[in-house]
C-alpha cells in the first residue's frame, strides 16, 4: 500500500517536483535529520552555527551529524544555499528560490539539489582536486576546474569557503 502511495504521489507531481522528491530521499541517505525526512521540512535556517529544520506541526531538529553542515549563501534566516559535506568529503548544496520551478512548489522552497563527484573518478581523467557537480533537477553536470569556476560560501564561522 505504502509503494502505492509514493507512486500515486510521483504521478501526481510535475517531473521537477518528482526529481526533487529523488533528491530528499538522497539526502535523507547522506544527511539524514535527527528525526523526520527532508521531504517533511518547510523551512531551512542557520542558528548560530547549526543547521535547523522546521516542519508544518512546528516541530524543529538539526542534522543527525552536525558537523555536516558547512556554509550558506544569503541570509541565516532565508539562506540561497546551504552546503553540506558527506562523509565522504564530497559536498551537497541545496538551493532555494520562491520565485522559479520546482522551488515556487516546494514546500521549503528548495529549487535544486547538486551533489559534488571527483572529475578523475567520472571521465577517467583529470586533475586531482578537479570536482564535477551534478543536478537532481536539471541532470545539468558542470566541472570546476580553474580559479573562476570556483563556488564561494560564507562558512558558519562567517569565513569564505570556495570549493
Amino acid at each position: 500500500m505504502k509503494a502505492q502511495i509514493q507512486h500515486t504521489e510521483l504521478e501526481n507531481t510535475s517531473t521537477e517536483c518528482q526529481k526533487l522528491i529523488v533528491a530528499k530521499q538522497y539526502l535523507d541517505q547522506h544527511c539524514p535529520l535527527e528525526f523526520g525526512s527532508h521531504k517533511d521540512v518547510s523551512s531551512y535556517v542557520v542558528y548560530y552555527n547549526h543547521l535547523m529544520v522546521f516542519f508544518a506541526d512546528g516541530q524543529h531538529c538539526g542534522l543527525k551529524d552536525c558537523k555536516q553542515f558547512v556554509a550558506l549563501c544569503g541570509h541565516r534566516e532565508s539562506p540561497s544555499a546551504i552546503l553540506l559535506k558527506k562523509a565522504d568529503g564530497m559536498h551537497i548544496e541545496l538551493s532555494f528560490d520562491t520565485a522559479c520551478e520546482p522551488g515556487r512548489h516546494d514546500r521549503a522552497h528548495l529549487n535544486d539539489v547538486q551533489y559534488e563527484t571527483p572529475l578523475s573518478s567520472v571521465t577517467g581523467e583529470g586533475e586531482q582536486g578537479s570536482r564535477m557537480w551534478m543536478s537532481f533537477v536539471s541532470g545539468v553536470q558542470h566541472a570546476l576546474v580553474t580559479q573562476q569556476d570556483r563556488k564561494c560560501y560564507r562558512a558558519k564561522n562567517g569565513d569564505d569557503y570556495s570549493l
